[in-house]
């Protein structure tokens, strides 16, 4: 069957040499017994693969068209692509290698290869492949045996020489004998027939030795005439009978060295059954009890076998020695045996360094006890792990390789030990690195391209559902790119496109995702987004300086930004529908005269645009004279001292009179409260030395200031400024803060309040019990007065919790010598409750709502004495 299959593919090899631009008996390549493959020379890469080659490797022919002919050849990948050239450049058609099946399993091949060109007219080699695992597996036991039998075979012709001569000495002496004596003739006769029987019985035993011996032997005369040969000669050479007395030089045609002289142990190529072999060759002279040569013996040794396995150890030991992976060979106690030149270069340790010690020697620390203990279970049950572990070298650096250790078991069964294969693959993870920045990176600006932005955007958006959070989505498309583009080159285009988007990540927080989508598309990702302003301020931030100048080699341009905003999980819960929401928003920024942005829902949009409204005017506010001040009177239990807080009311044409509460936080976070604050003090301090000059009572003002203000300006400077215009004295301000001034805990804030109370001006915390109320702020800021909340004074008197609650705050005041004003009095009642607990001051509209100033001097006509 063998020899039918190799015939067919020995007719493909010529069908595809010979027909070279022809493609290839394609059934008969997929159908055909022997194992076909197709392999380009350049690569090594198999191209194609018959059914018997996948059924002989165990792979798929999906899996092995993947791999190259160097991944299951055991030579080195240089080696293998030697052997393909030479394939290709010199007609070489046969070669013997060692395969590695998908079991791991290692098989020895021949390999018949021929070039052709495919129908493309590109090289490709067409290679028959043979197992001949257990043929040489044979070969190597019949060599041994034969060693032995040439061994029985000198001791048998020695003992054939000590009978000759025995015989030679017997018919000596019954010739004698016959010659002295008839009567010892019968004697003679009856041995001579016992040695006669003992000579046909060792000829007999001789004979069988003979035809035993697994070697070919051959007895020839002088003349090289065959007088007899072993059966292994007739087995192999269809030597019978009939070739007696023929020539030796004809049945091995082509021997050259058998006409000469006897030799012993001369190497030559014998035919036997259509192949070329390697024989030892041995000719002896044969002689008789008289030294008269009888003929020659030729001794045949088949040592091709043994030819193959010193090669392979020659091959073995070249490639353990010049492998480019480092190779490491421990006891059953994993103790260092062997290590190559390869590894002494990867890990820094010579041989001598590492020998008995353990490979826990290069352990870097990377991968704990469950780690190793699964590498060395997986070694026991399966015989072999393979992964990639970080190792460290001698010098102490950490580099990650590629491991692959085989444990080595004995006939028991028991692991006798372990070879371990590894390379540094620090090229190969920083190769993948970049790979991986390639193709998810854009090139130009470095930004996330469009395929890693949407991946990021499903885990942003899967954890934004899983804590319920919020997240803003932004498109933005640059305006007039294609202009610059067009009239300064794509050169300029690009360097504007890099520097955008240097500018968008410089508008952005490092949590958040910034992508070129492609051309002159941006995107952002921003998660956590709370509120409206947060993305407002990102928004405004970004157009702000997409559209401020870019200098680009001398070239001075100018493009804008138009910015499409969505929401999850306002405007929708998929990441397809949310980009589609942004880029529609995107589109109506473009609608709306470009360098813009729009939010994609109508409502928010409208909210949007109400607070744009908002900050717009509120620019104008002060300087268009939109600003007032009221004031809300503050009486002491026993009527004789009076106060006011100075309240600021805004009132616009077009949006009316705006609550403070809704302008108050803008201001601050668009910083003009620094100078509306400013203003506010100097009306303030400026009223009340108005009436303090008008009434014969002790007054005092007290305006609000926020930590705004204490954070970005000096207001211990700018009060003092203000009390030295305005003439004001210092006792007679009260400047109100909130517990979030004090729970700033900043040291320039509490020096700013002691300058103040140094100064003479009085300090209170508004609010006190609804926001951090801690009583440490009480005793470490310089405060002269704590205002009770109106939320405490609402339900008096009648709450008994709010009864204690106030109770407790005018006694803790006391006993910290703090003036306390209780806010939001609107009932006599409660008023009655406070004097009760002897409270210093009340606010609320039992005694007015806050009135302007011209309001509030007609009160304080009807409430105090004017001065004279």
């Amino acid at each position: 069957m063998k020899i039918s299959t190799t015939i067919i593919s020995i007719a493909l090899l010529l069908s595809c040499s010979i027909s070279k631009a022809l493609d290839l008996p394609w059934q008969v390549f997929r159908n055909n017994s022997a194992v076909m493959l197709i392999i380009d020379p350049n690569s090594g890469q198999i191209t194609a693969a018959n059914n018997a080659a996948t059924e002989f490797y165990g792979y798929a022919e999906s899996e092995l068209l993947t791999l190259r002919i160097q991944d299951i050849n055991q030579f080195t990948a240089e080696q293998v692509a030697i052997e393909r050239k030479n394939a290709v450049a010199e007609g070489r058609n046969y070669f013997i290698f060692r395969h590695q099946l998908a079991d791991q399993s290692i098989r020895t091949v021949s390999v018949h290869s021929v070039p052709f060109r495919d129908k493309n007219n590109e090289i490709q080699l067409f290679s028959i492949v043979h197992d001949i695992s257990e043929q040489r597996f044979l070969q190597q036991s019949l060599w041994h045996y034969q060693a032995n039998l040439e061994q029985q075979v000198a001791l048998q012709t020695q003992e054939i020489k000590q009978v000759n001569q025995s015989q030679t000495l017997l018919f000596s002496v019954v010739i004698v004998v016959l010659c002295a004596a008839t009567l010892v003739l019968g004697v003679f006769l009856m041995r001579l027939r016992r040695a006669k029987k003992r000579s046909e019985s060792q000829g007999a035993r001789l004979s069988a030795i003979f035809d035993a011996i697994g070697d070919y032997l051959i007895f020839t005369n002088d003349n090289g005439n065959i007088l007899s040969a072993n059966s292994r000669v007739s087995d192999d050479f269809t030597f019978t009978q009939g070739a007696l007395n023929e020539s030796i030089t004809q049945l091995f045609a082509g021997i050259g060295c058998l006409p000469d002289a006897p030799y012993a142990n001369r190497e030559c190529q014998v035919k036997v059954k259509g192949q070329f072999r390697s024989f030892n060759v041995t000719k002896n002279d044969v002689r008789d009890g008289k030294n008269q040569r009888l003929g020659f013996i030729y001794v045949l040794q088949d040592i091709t076998v043994r030819l193959e396995n010193e090669r392979e150890q020659r091959l073995a030991s070249t490639v353990f020695s010049t492998t480019s992976e480092g190779v490491l060979v421990s006891d059953k106690d994993n103790k260092i045996q062997m290590v190559n030149r390869a590894f002494s270069q990867i890990t820094g340790y010579r041989q001598e360094e590492v020998l008995g010690e353990s490979p826990a020697l290069f352990n870097s620390g990377r991968h704990g006890p469950t780690f190793f203990s699964q590498l060395y279970s997986d070694l026991h049950e399966h015989g072999h792990w393979e992964g990639e572990i970080w190792n460290r070298r001698k010098s102490g650096e950490v580099y990650p390789s590629w491991l692959q250790v085989s444990a080595v078991f004995d006939d028991e069964q028991n692991i006798e030990m372990y070879v371990a294969l590894f390379n540094d693959i620090t090229s190969r993870k920083n190769h993948e690195q970049m790979m991986w920045q390639q193709a998810n990176f854009d090139t130009l600006t470095g930004l996330a391209n469009r395929l890693h932005f949407h991946e990021q955007f499903d885990h942003t958006l899967e954890r934004a559902k899983t804590h319920a959070s919020r997240l803003a989505i932004c498109f933005i498309d640059l305006d007039r790119f294609k202009a610059v583009n067009d009239t300064l080159g794509h050169h300029i285009g690009d360097l504007l496109l890099i520097e955008a988007a240097q500018r968008l990540k410089e508008c952005t927080r490092s949590s958040d995702i910034v992508a070129r989508l492609g051309g002159d598309e941006f995107a952002l990702l921003l998660p956590d987004i709370d509120t409206i302003s947060d993305i407002e301020k990102i928004a405004n931030k970004v157009l702000q300086q997409l559209s401020a100048p870019f200098e680009l080699e001398g070239h001075e341009t100018f493009v804008s930004g138009s910015m499409g905003i969505t929401f999850f999980p306002d405007d929708g819960n998929d990441r397809k529908a949310l980009l589609r929401n942004a880029d529609s928003a995107m589109y109506k920024a473009k609608e709306h005269g470009r360098n813009c942005y729009q939010f994609y829902t109508a409502a928010m949009h409208e909210h949007a645009q109400a607070r744009r409204q908002l900050e717009g005017a509120l620019h104008k506010a002060l300087s268009n004279q939109e600003f007032s001040i009221f004031y809300q009177p503050i009486i002491s239990v026993d009527g004789q001292h009076i106060g006011s807080e100075a309240l600021l009311r805004w009132h616009n044409k077009e949006l009316g009179s705006v609550p403070p509460d809704k302008f108050i936080p803008i201001c601050e976070e668009l910083g003009l409260i620094i100078t509306i604050g400013e203003w506010v003090l100097y009306q303030a301090c400026s009223q009340a030395k108005a009436w303090c000059d008008r009434i014969q009572q002790s007054f005092f003002v007290t305006v609000n200031v926020s930590s705004i203000q204490f954070q970005r300006a000096d207001m211990a400077q700018v009060i003092g400024r203000v009390l030295q215009e305005t003439g004001l004295a210092s006792h007679c301000l009260t400047i109100e803060i909130t517990e979030t001034v004090l729970a700033d805990n900043s040291q320039n804030i509490l020096h700013q309040l002691k300058t103040l109370r140094a100064m003479g001006v009085e300090l209170a915390i508004d609010d006190f019990g609804t926001g951090y109320s801690s009583l440490s702020y009480l005793k470490r800021f310089p405060l002269s007065k704590l205002k009770i909340d109106r939320a405490f004074i609402r339900d008096l008197p009648d709450d008994l919790e709010d009864r204690a609650l106030v109770k407790a705050i005018i006694s803790m005041a006391g006993n910290l010598n703090l003036t306390v004003v209780a806010e939001g009095v609107e009932t006599q009642p409660q008023l009655d409750f406070l004097r009760t607990l002897q409270c210093d001051y009340s606010q609320g509209y039992l005694h007015s709502k806050p009135i302007p100033a011209l309001e509030f001097e007609d009160w304080l006509t009807e409430h105090v004495v004017e001065s004279p």
